[in-house]
């Protein structure tokens, strides 16, 4: 039969960098083995045969001794090499029921996560140019690994077809990442024996030809021993796989997908180490790494929920059900040695500030190149000790450590725009914040505010404040925020997204927010029981209380005055008792105020 033609990896790498960049059709499918799987924990087929193997021979004889010569009379032409040939009736003989394989393989693939080559292959399916060329792979293995990648290392989330039943939603023309599992899945009736491979489902079979009939065939860490692959393979028509076939791998297989790739006239890429491939198409195609703030995020959404919890336990009235869950939150502060106390330290920063200073203090001697910590009590010496000096020197302190966090980079972005007024700088460290993290509606948010504020630039402003509104609607102090922008510009949709600000304020007990949201009511509503209510409102807030220290309402009292608002001193000083710039004394001059 005619030799293979064969390929350096470096060259293969290239070609389909030049395919897929250059050609606006091609597309390609990668097909995933249990080699690829080895690198993140999960022995492959002939490991995991071996092992079986070993215990087999345990149950039947007593013993492993001579397992070799024993294993070459139960299973002819065996040899450890050679195991994963024999690797369906192997787990089927030692494994007697269906149930006892799939613990088998739950067992296997427990806590085991996808490590660097998964990694790259995921940002490369999901990629913005070049994912729409390659956002495809077929497995026969059990493991999720593919699938958890794409999770865990990008924004794309995947279909994952894990059962018969699912296969008519695959189609080649699909932008979302697609994972096919022909042998099923760890925890869904994993396919492991000779007679569950040997055959896929007609339905399976008919997508699938349908599938490849314009694609090109990537084989990557796979032995080639399974029937059911070589007979779907053989029944595909000559004009398929019109972008080539790809093995890549150190062998291959002398059986029926041996013939085929002979057939096909495959590229032979002799190469075996998965990670090593990705690392020559994370070069190739300039990849970005993961970023790290995904996982950050997940956990920082995790920790403010838990001090939003906090918060409101504290508003909460005493009931035997606050009871239970302050013994609960104690319990969990208690569990979180470190982020458990900042929690704490938190929740005290205006009642107790010596007490949370003292908690900082402890943390830090604890771990003192933690990062986020400097970080955190960096932000709570400018907002409550008003040590911008101390705060300053923390808040680099932590940068020093890890520049690329985007949650201090939007902290000491606030801190240098309101505390030190520089402007520029602020400016700089909120778009690299955001270039971080652009789905941040925080960072998008406080941006947009700062643009308004002290920029001045009020299209910019609205584009962000309008970016803010796609990442979460619902995040209250944006909707506030930009509801009080649009009623500045005389846009009456401001109204609308303040009332709706209003109720979230009031459920998540935020009386800052409250406060912001009832002047800004104050200030544009034009009938007079209106305002009376939000002034009394203010009044309340403001008397238990609460202030927005630094805030700017300039823009909306211009505005409220322009449009003939009948108290425009009141509001001027107002707004510097609540920017804390006066004293709550300083309104007992206004009769309006002293009526509610």
């Amino acid at each position: 039969m005619e030799e293979l033609k064969r390929m350096e990896v470096g060259e293969f790498v290239r070609r389909l960098k030049h395919d897929i960049e250059d050609v606006d059709d091609s597309k390609f499918v990668f097909f995933i083995g249990a080699g690829c799987s080895v690198s993140s924990g999960i022995p492959c087929a002939k490991d995991l045969a071996n092992i079986w193997l070993r215990r087999l021979k345990k149950l039947r004889k007593g013993n492993d001794d001579n397992l070799e010569e024993w294993a070459k009379q139960e299973f002819s032409n065996y040899t450890l090499e050679s195991a994963a040939n024999h690797y369906g009736r192997i787990i089927e003989d030692l494994f007697l029921r269906p149930e006892a394989r799939q613990r088998e393989i739950e067992q296997l693939t427990e806590g085991k996560d996808p490590g660097f080559g998964y990694a790259v292959l995921a940002k490369l399916m999901s990629h913005e140019k070049y994912g729409g060329h390659c956002n495809a792979a077929l497995t026969v293995n059990f493991d999720d690994m593919i699938a958890d990648a794409l999770y865990l290392y990008t924004h794309k989330k995947p279909l994952v077809i894990v059962h018969d039943s699912l296969v008519g939603f695959v189609r080649s023309s699909r932008k979302r990442p697609l994972v096919l599992k022909l042998h099923g899945d760890a925890r869904l009736e994993p396919k492991n024996t000779g007679s569950e491979t040997s055959e896929l489902a007609d339905n399976v079979k008919v997508v699938l030809k349908k599938f490849l009939s314009e694609t090109g065939l990537i084989f990557i860490g796979y032995g080639g021993h399974d029937e059911s692959i070589a007979n779907i393979l053989n029944e595909l028509p000559r004009e398929a796989l019109p972008w080539g076939v790809f093995w890549i791998n150190k062998d291959v297989p002398d059986g029926n997908i041996g013939k085929w790739i002979r057939e096909r006239k495959a590229v032979w890429v002799d190469h075996t180490d998965f990670d090593e491939l990705m690392l020559l198409i994370w070069n190739e195609f300039k990849l970005s790494h993961p970023e790290e703030s995904r996982f950050t995020k997940l956990m920082d959404a995790y920790k403010s929920t838990f001090a939003n919890l906090s918060k409101k336990l504290d508003l909460a009235p005493e009931s035997e059900t606050k009871k239970e869950l302050s013994s609960s939150l104690n319990k969990a502060i208690s569990e979180a040695p470190l982020w458990g106390s900042l929690v704490e330290a938190e929740r005290n920063w205006k009642t107790n500030p010596d007490m949370s200073e003292n908690i900082y203090i402890y943390s830090i001697n604890k771990y003192p190149y933690d990062s986020r910590l400097l970080g955190i009590y960096g932000n709570f010496l400018y907002k409550y000790r008003k040590n911008y000096d101390k705060a300053e020197e923390y808040f680099k302190k932590s940068l020093e450590i890890k520049p690329n966090d985007s949650i201090i980079l939007r902290a000491y972005a606030d801190f240098l725009s309101y505390a030190r007024k520089d402007y520029d700088l602020a400016e700089i460290c909120f778009k690299r914040s955001f270039e971080l993290d652009p789905s941040d509606e925080v960072t998008t948010g406080n941006y947009a505010t700062f643009l308004n504020n002290k920029r001045k630039q009020y299209d910019k402003a609205d584009e962000y404040y309008r970016r803010s509104m796609e990442i979460d609607p619902n995040y209250v102090i944006n909707l506030a925020n930009y509801g009080g922008f649009l009623l500045a510009r005389g846009n009456k949709l401001g109204l609308d997204l303040l009332m709706k600000a209003q109720g979230i304020a009031e459920n998540e007990k935020n009386n800052i927010v409250q406060l912001e949201i009832q002047f800004y009511l104050f200030s544009h509503k034009h009938d007079e029981e209106s305002r009376r209510n939000s002034l009394k409102k203010i009044k309340n807030l403001m008397n238990s209380g609460t202030r927005s220290p630094d805030w700017d309402f300039s823009d909306n009292i211009k505005k409220a005055v322009e449009e003939g608002h009948p108290c425009p001193e009141l509001l001027s000083e107002l707004s510097k008792v609540i920017s804390e710039e006066n004293d709550i004394q300083s309104l007992d001059r206004f009769e309006a105020w002293s009526k509610e």
